[in-house]
């Protein structure tokens, strides 16, 4: 979801606004994805490298707003049949993101109409090496598939579809693992301007393509 800051500074607004902005499009983006019966949404809300480079007072104002954001609509995700998971190093965040974390996440655990992963403090090559160091008593013998067992998102499938808003063409440490065979689709909107007719443009545009899986 990438563009907050540079929407806020186009219109001479700060930082802060831009994010504000880009929650409102986060939730449009979560009913639409549920209306167009897509299962599974993960969003990259937070990257380690954002952790560590970012303003303490910006860091402050994101953890303050993610928190509202979820708490005021925790009911109707519910309601609409979406479950919240997320994933990422919770363990260096305030004692505080993490409770609220552990609470989300077990509100509505039976919904099924949507899963809606946040990625909160990710970062895919942290979490390939915590998955590695789970597995290092029978590293020979190690797979594919234990990796996967052992990452943020075990028991989630793979994505089919990688979406980056606001101009930039990488990945950004966002799903390395998972996304190896993803379809990618870049657009120059920045993210608080994605609204349901950009989502369904990349949706057709995946439609059209034909997947090998590397083969």
């Amino acid at each position: 979801m990438d563009g907050n800051r540079r929407w806020a500074a186009a219109r001479g607004l700060s930082a802060n606004k831009g994010h504000e902005a880009g929650a409102g499009t986060l939730e449009k983006t979560v009913k639409a994805a549920a209306d167009f019966g897509i299962k599974y949404l993960t969003v990259f809300a937070l990257s380690t490298e954002n952790l560590r480079e970012r303003s303490n007072l910006e860091i402050s104002f994101l953890f303050s707003l993610m928190e509202k954001v979820f708490r005021e609509k925790l009911s109707t995700l519910n309601e609409n049949g979406v479950r919240l998971k997320i994933i990422g190093n919770l363990t260096s965040l305030p004692s505080n993101i993490q409770s609220f974390a552990r609470e989300a996440e077990s509100t509505a655990p039976k919904n099924t109409r949507l899963l809606l992963i946040v990625a909160l403090n990710y970062g895919s090559r942290e979490e390939i090496v915590s998955a590695v160091r789970k597995l290092t008593k029978k590293a020979s013998a190690v797979k594919e598939e234990d990796i996967s067992s052992y990452l943020y998102t075990a028991g989630i499938p793979d994505p089919d579809l990688i979406i980056r808003t606001g101009g930039q063409k990488r990945l950004s440490n966002f799903l390395l693992w998972q996304g190896s065979y993803a379809e990618l689709y870049f657009t120059d909107t920045l993210w608080p301007d994605f609204g349901e007719k950009e989502f369904k443009k990349a949706l057709e545009d995946y439609k059209r393509r034909k997947r090998n899986f590397g083969r």
